[in-house]
């Protein structure tokens, strides 16, 4: 009885951190899911890569967070925190609540794994991460709802919307006007990212750890160089999850021409493929302009809006 009182307390001590840091860093996350949306307020400045080529960059992060502030105050950098938090709380207790019913009596005994054959080591593996897929899939169901509304609030800034004004009203907008399937949109690319990602860093860092690395302290680092890898190569599912959550949506964001109306998620990323957009949003701070150039007596720039207009009748 103790012991699940104490499990309690940590569990809500865990959600309180979580809330904390989610709250706190809120302003870099709302930038990044309307460069993720594709919008791109602050002109492009040049400069040059790491080889010495020219090349155009978007401002930081910070300057788009700056950029916020100056349309809507500081307040307004926190649009969509009260749904993300509430995602973020239910995804949390639905994990926890998932793991916990998923018994494996290999992984509830104490053992040293070091002691364990290469069979044993791959069978707890494999235990180990069907449940956290079954836990991660439990909260990303159960928090959708609350995330796509979240996405919603952050995208009603580029088209200085007031539609979700709380979580109640965007409740009953999205019913209203896509049914229940409104409330899932990004769902699947959503699951695909979380989970691939989920696999392939275990994975790898399984293999490696169990076949080419020794060192006990190294292995630590294999595992998270993985985790992030595996993070970096299905990062484009994410920008087409959070775009997906927005198309059709009636947002200035998630119509054209700020954004196509897309027939499906497959559709949203072979035209983000296409156009160079997948990565949106993956760099805080080094942000490449992926439009069109054009070199103009041996200089790099940016076509005009008025370059391939008609000439006016003389």
């Amino acid at each position: 009885m103790a012991t699940q009182g104490k499990k309690d307390e940590l569990t809500w001590m865990h959600v309180i951190v979580r809330v904390f840091l989610n709250s706190t860093t809120h302003p870099i996350e709302y930038a990044k899911v309307l460069i993720q949306l594709g919008y791109e307020p602050l002109k492009p400045y040049k400069s040059r890569t790491v080889f010495g080529r020219e090349a155009f960059y978007y401002p930081s992060v910070f300057s788009y967070i700056k950029y916020i502030k100056s349309q809507d105050g500081l307040w307004g950098c926190y649009r969509g925190l009260t749904p993300k938090l509430a995602a973020n709380i239910v995804s949390g207790v639905a994990f926890q609540k998932v793991t916990e019913s998923i018994k494996f009596k290999e992984l509830d005994g104490e053992v040293v794994v070091e002691e364990l054959t290469i069979k044993e080591r791959t069978q707890r593996f494999l235990q180990n991460t069907s449940r956290e897929s079954a836990g991660r899939t439990a909260a990303i169901l159960a928090s959708q709802p609350f995330h796509v509304i979240a996405v919603r609030c952050m995208a009603e800034f580029v088209g200085s919307e007031e539609k979700y004004t709380g979580v109640f009203t965007a409740v009953g907008i999205i019913y209203r006007e896509q049914g229940i399937k409104g409330f899932f949109c990004g769902l699947l690319p959503r699951l695909l990212c979380d989970l691939t990602a989920l696999w392939l860093g275990k994975t790898l860092a399984h293999i490696i750890n169990n076949y080419l690395v020794e060192d006990k302290d190294l292995k630590q680092y294999v595992t998270a160089s993985m985790n992030f890898l595996a993070s970096a190569v299905t990062y484009p599912l994410q920008v087409v999850s959070n775009c997906m959550a927005v198309s059709g949506s009636g947002l200035a964001a998630g119509c054209p021409p700020n954004m196509p109306i897309y027939t499906g998620w497959i559709d949203c990323y072979r035209h983000l493929r296409q156009v160079r957009g997948l990565k949106r949003g993956s760099s805080m701070l080094w942000r490449a302009y992926t439009g069109p150039t054009i070199i103009v007596d041996g200089i790099l720039a940016m076509p005009s809006t008025n370059m391939f207009s008609a000439p006016l009748a003389s």
